[in-house]
């Protein structure tokens, strides 16, 4: 499992923990239970890169040791707890009936969506965290012999392991396509607010943004279309103004770059320089 694990210190000591990068990039989080699902994904992950053995009751005990409160007070003390589809903390904090619906409504498709799936798939549906374990293995996601656990380089993905529905598969894709053009969107946005103190319009090219972020121009293709799609800017070309999408952009071709800050400031937090 190299180049697929970021390490995080614990709050316990000078111990760190890895996660498979790709619990996020893969989809899995949004199929599995949320909570429990990367909280076993950061122990396997853990025992993979530790190297250490035993089965699973053994390598929560050797990994998480005491510290069965806070972040993996989900893990119970045997790992027998049921499975939480419904975030008490965030119904808690909803501030109206109608979010609070809303969360409800989707912590039910979450689970009707797992459930379907893994009947469909003839696999059993998991009740506890233990089971959850077992479901990760049967779906290939962690490997567990004579005693040595592992994790693939790169995770299956979930429409290529189960059946999954239409809005499920798109938000799998939407998902997917922001974590593409992430980095280079974050890049641009820096670029217009730290360097050019948030300008009326750019006047620039695709080769010049590539150079700026670093990233390659699929990429920065992609972030303007992004900056496009979710009203944050528009892409402007000749005299007078026609709007034009970076998809038919020539690298080297100038065009103007307009960002809408109220939109803007409505869609995201703001970005500010720390001096």
């Amino acid at each position: 499992m190299t180049n697929t694990v970021t390490a995080q210190n614990t709050a316990s000591g000078d111990s760190s923990l890895s996660m498979h990068t790709g619990w996020w990039s893969s989809g899995w989080g949004q199929i599995l239970p949320q909570h429990q699902g990367m909280l076993l994904c950061m122990v396997l992950g853990t025992a993979t890169v530790r190297e250490v053995e035993g089965d699973l009751d053994e390598i929560v005990d050797q990994i998480v040791g005491d510290s069965r409160t806070g972040l993996f007070a989900l893990l119970g003390d045997d790992i027998n707890l049921p499975i939480m589809w419904l975030d008490e903390e965030e119904l808690e904090s909803a501030e109206s009936d109608e979010e609070r619906d809303e969360i409800r409504s989707s912590a039910a498709e979450h689970e009707a969506t797992l459930t379907s799936a893994l009947q469909a798939a003839g696999l059993p549906v998991p009740t506890t965290t233990r089971e959850l374990a077992q479901t990760m293995l049967d779906l290939k996601l962690v490997c567990h012999q004579d005693g040595v656990w592992s994790m693939p380089e790169e995770f299956p993905l979930p429409e290529d392991t189960l059946t999954l529905p239409e809005p499920v598969l798109a938000r799998l894709q939407k998902m997917r396509h922001y974590t593409y053009t992430e980095v280079a969107d974050q890049r641009i946005v820096r670029h217009l607010i730290d360097d050019l103190d948030y300008p009326t319009e750019v006047f620039t090219s695709l080769d010049r943004l590539v150079t700026i972020t670093g990233e390659d121009l699929d990429q920065v293709r992609a972030a303007l279309e992004q900056l496009v799609e979710i009203g944050d800017a528009q892409l402007y070309r000749g005299d007078p103004r026609a709007v034009v999408a970076a998809k038919d952009l020539p690298a080297h071709q100038r065009f103007y770059l307009v960002p809408d800050w109220e939109a803007f400031n409505e869609n995201r937090m703001t970005i500010r320089r720390a001096d």
